[in-house]
């Protein structure tokens, strides 16, 4: 939890995932990370080069067992995509496991359900990237 609420880490996420601007915040309750990042290829016509995007990951207090959920959300302005995730951080071997459930939903008459599922498995990229960069400043 110390490393979501670091503003260094939250740069070093952002630089991993080639973002060629960004704006942490981080406030009592959550962390928001702006980011301007390359779209993925096969959506690149409908949502441009690059993509304006936002997380906010809010956490609550850490549970006796040493689990602690939250919420992130995903915003992308400017375009009709609504995404979020439910997340559970749960002690395992010698780190943390990140667990997520959430939803991508494409507002686009016709073709929404298809540049879903093209924007889903960047969405899971971009919870991955930030667990490899926790991994490495845990090793640190």
């Amino acid at each position: 939890m110390a490393l979501l609420r670091n503003e260094e880490f939250i740069a070093d996420v952002a630089q991993h995932a080639g973002a060629v601007d960004h704006e942490a915040t981080i406030t009592d309750d959550a962390t928001k990370l702006e980011m301007e990042i390359a779209a993925p290829a096969k959506v690149q016509s409908v949502l441009g080069k690059t993509v304006r995007l936002g997380l906010t990951m809010r956490f609550g207090e850490a549970r006796a067992d040493g689990s602690v959920e939250g919420h992130v959300d995903v915003d992308v302005p400017g375009y009709p995509v609504d995404a979020w995730a439910d997340a559970v951080l749960e002690p395992g071997g010698e780190g943390t496991v990140g667990k997520y459930d959430g939803e991508v939903k494409v507002k686009i008459p016709l073709i929404g359900k298809k540049v879903e599922g093209q924007v889903e498995p960047f969405m899971i990229q971009a919870f991955e990237g930030i667990e490899r960069r926790a991994r490495v400043w845990l090793t640190r």
